[in-house]
């Protein structure tokens, strides 16, 4: 059964219209740095201290209303799937269908109720329910607070973990990691799930993970895009990205032509048919020893012809081009963000596939990006996908000897060859070059690799405008686990021979006969679309989730953090021309190894700088003198600020505060007697 809904246009809030589509379907992810630095004025934000704030003796104003906190209530029944449901809708107003048959993967039930275990997929129900489990019983280091609507009117939620006896996190340093923004990519969303089960199985027992807690915050988005999530979890249905309808082939219609699980076995495989020989485009692939594969060897060289599973819905000769959605929530940032195909109107320009409509205009990037500007105190960010595998980062349009500055490029380039320490990944770099040539050799055409440009992406908004230490990385490999022939290339038949020899061949569907309404006789079959080709199997997703996190958790253990170690106080002679009374001298450190301030954010004033400031008590007319002096930290370095003061008439108190005050860096503060 399928339900198309005609799509209107409509004043009606997008909330109110998936409401609509619900009932009525039940009824039936390159400038140099300077150039980056004037684009990047219009967009930063800043909540941290102006300097001129700091010279009052109460201290710098209110900071805005944060994000308001779940209040803790128990979590309720355990969320076992059911299996009673027939049908999931997908909000939006399509050409195609938007009710989907329920699939009901045994790679989604959990193996006990209550119980967190890592082999098998966590719907968003179950990790809702961790999420509200986790703030219900340890409130006193975890807060659970929504962050923005999917497209569909879902609740996008986000937990805080840090020790709240210690401070506001907004005071401390903090990192933010981020999964399933991407609908199918959900081995990013485990190891999000991974980290904070970690952390809550560890705080107060291992020192090191509870030192983390104390001293930063750590902002965990297990799941992005709930909507496009639950269709791929839920249903045969696979897409990119958001569930918004999308002209993906330019007809003019809307997700008009969706995958089909004709078969009946709950995923979208492949057809092949034979056409005789010298007839094809496609051939089975000899080095494959189950004889499996089909193998791409041109027009008129082969016997098949090799389709994606489903129906030529529109009638244009092609199969699920235009399925649900179609827009990328990672090509939507705004950073050298490129229009669609067709939208440049000179049609020389650079395009970008999934780009939107205009930045952020999607809700998911949009929740990201406003967290994140909100809180300039987040000096870490992975925003994780699948299926490479690869520790992914910027520059993605140009290379990043040219466009990245000396010092931060080395410091990338260090976690690099930690994140490969952690898991082994065969990539790590940079997007323009890395990524972009990683096989040499295109195996369709034989062409050579060579850089090619990625726009609106995340990592480069992360550092050319947010300046931070920002990941992309890809999770899982397709399979792709052994190169026998030592080419390094990994094939197809490699995989099906490694599939072969380690799952007994379950990965993959043996080619089964199927009468097709429209091509006649076809077989289908192929490696499982979901759970073997764009994630691991069960079996294997503990180790894949963990590795990535361990990685993310020391690149959170690097964070800058500022200290004061020393601060002495000594008397000025009377007559002083600045009238300071008093001269301290304040010596502090970054104890992380990540610098209080990137040489980029520097540039683009993504922060700003460290600085030193005094507390007094009030009424007390005392006072620092003369400008502050304004400073950044590398990491492990330690500087020796003077700062002047004039002690008040009215002052009777023993003692005031000093002040380290830091974006990144987070606030340290030391008493010191007069």
């Amino acid at each position: 059964m399928t339900v198309s809904v005609s799509p209107a246009q409509s004043a009606e809030p997008r909330s109110r219209r998936a409401l609509h589509s619900f009932r009525a379907a039940a009824a039936s992810c390159l400038p140099a740095p300077r150039l980056a630095s004037a684009v990047a004025a219009a967009l930063l934000l800043s909540a941290t201290i102006n300097p001129a704030d700091a010279q009052r003796p109460g201290g710098p104003p209110p900071r805005p209303a944060a994000a308001p906190e779940t209040p803790p209530v128990p979590p309720g029944p355990f969320p076992m799937p059911d299996t009673t449901k027939r049908m999931h809708i997908v909000p939006g107003d399509r050409h195609g269908p938007s009710a989907f048959p329920m699939t009901h993967y045994d790679q989604v039930r959990p193996r006990a109720s209550g119980v967190m275990d890592f082999e098998h997929y966590h719907t968003s129900e179950e990790i809702e329910w961790w999420m509200r489990k986790w703030a219900y019983e340890h409130p006193e280091f975890i807060s659970l607070y929504e962050v923005g609507e999917s497209y569909g009117g879902r609740p996008i939620m986000q937990m805080t973990f840090t020790n709240k006896s210690t401070g506001a996190h907004t005071d401390k340093p903090a990192a933010f990691f981020e999964g399933g923004r991407h609908s199918g990519e959900i081995t990013s969303t485990e190891s999000v799930l991974w980290l904070a089960w970690h952390l809550v199985e560890n705080y107060g027992r291992d020192t090191a993970i509870t030192r983390l807690i104390d001293q930063n915050a750590i902002y965990l988005r297990p799941l992005n895009n709930p909507d496009g999530s639950d269709m791929y979890r839920l249903t045969a249905q696979t897409n990119r990205s958001t569930v918004r309808p999308h002209d993906s082939d330019r007809d003019g219609l809307l997700d008009e032509d969706p995958g089909e699980d004709l078969d009946g076995d709950g995923f979208v495989r492949q057809m092949r048919q034979f056409v005789g020989e010298g007839k094809g485009s496609y051939a089975v692939d000899d080095r494959d020893p189950a004889g499996r594969v089909m193998r791409r060897v041109g027009d008129g060289n082969g016997a098949y012809e090799v389709y994606p599973e489903g129906t030529d819905n529109d009638g244009d000769g092609r199969y699920n081009e235009d399925g649900v959605g179609g827009l990328d929530l990672h090509r939507n940032y705004p950073y050298n963000w490129r229009p669609e195909p067709g939208k440049d109107l000179t049609g020389r320009g650079y395009t970008q596939n999934g780009a939107g409509e205009f930045p952020l205009s999607e809700p998911e990037t949009k929740a990201v990006f406003m967290w994140l500007i909100t809180h300039p105190n987040v000096g870490v960010v992975n925003t994780m996908d699948t299926a490479v595998p690869m520790h992914l980062r910027g520059p993605s349009t140009c290379e990043e000897a040219e466009c990245m500055f000396p010092k931060d490029r080395m410091l990338y380039q260090y976690f690099d060859s930690v994140g490969l320490s952690f898991t082994k990944y065969p990539w790590a770099g940079d997007v323009y070059r890395t990524y972009a040539t990683r096989t040499p050799v295109n195996p369709f055409t034989g062409d050579s690799a060579r850089p090619s440009p990625l726009f609106g992406h995340s990592p480069d908004y992360g550092y050319f405008q947010y300046g931070a230490i920002w990941y992309g990385d890809e999770l899982w490999n397709g399979g792709r686990e052994r190169d026998y022939d030592n080419n390094g290339v990994f094939e197809q038949w490699e995989v099906s021979r490694w599939c072969h020899e380690n799952y007994s061949g379950d990965c993959f569907q043996p080619w089964t006969k199927f009468q097709h309404p429209e091509l006649g006789e076809v077989e289908i079959g192929g490696f499982n679309p979901k759970f073997y080709s764009q994630n691991g199997p069960p079996e294997m997703l503990e180790q894949w989730a963990r590795r990535q996190a361990e990685f993310n958790l020391f690149m959170a253990k690097s964070l800058p953090r500022i200290e004061i170690t020393n601060a002495t106080m000594t008397s000025v002679p009377a007559g002083a021309r600045d009238s300071a009374t008093h001269e301290i001298r304040v010596t502090v450190r970054n104890t992380g190894r990540i610098p209080t301030a990137l040489e980029i954010a520097q540039r683009v004033k993504a922060v700003r700088p460290d600085m030193i400031s005094a507390r007094f008590a009030n009424g007390s007319g005392s006072r620092t003198v003369g400008r502050a002096e304004e400073f950044h930290l590398d990491g492990g370095e330690s500087r020796t600020i003077t700062v002047r003061v004039r002690r008040g008439a009215n002052d009777r108190s023993n003692n005031f505060t000093v002040r380290a005050i830091s974006t990144r860096g987070g606030i340290a503060e030391r008493t010191v007697s007069w």
